[in-house]
């Protein structure tokens, strides 16, 4: 098992309004996995049937919208968001993720488009 992840083993990810690095999966380490990733607009409403997120924001500020509740979020600040809940985020901010589980493409539900993600 490895134990160690940097810069150089992430692979980019992302779609427009949101640049990432996912540093590790479910094939390093399936009870957790870890990104960092700018946001510059809107996510977009979703929800996962896997993983418990956990979110820092590093720099910046946002907007989460959790649930049908409205979060403002700033530098330093933590947001928690359980599997199966309806969530959204905008704002100009940098982040660093944790699902938990690892996260697992199949469980992602689009639910603008009511397609997976």
């Amino acid at each position: 098992m490895k134990n160690k992840f940097t810069k150089d083993d992430a692979y980019a990810f992302g779609w427009k309004g949101l640049d990432g690095l996912a540093y590790s999966s479910s094939d390093d380490f399936d009870f957790a996995s870890v990104a960092t990733f700018d946001v510059t607009g809107r996510h977009g409403k979703t929800k996962t049937t896997v993983s418990n997120r956990i979110y820092y924001i590093i720099k910046g500020s946002g907007k989460f919208i959790i649930a049908g509740k409205e979060i403002d979020v700033a530098e330093t600040d933590t947001v928690i968001v359980p599997k199966n809940t309806e969530y959204d985020y905008s704002g100009k901010m940098r982040m660093f993720l944790v699902h938990s589980p690892a996260y697992n493409l199949n469980g992602e539900i689009n639910l603008e488009t009511m397609e997976g993600k």
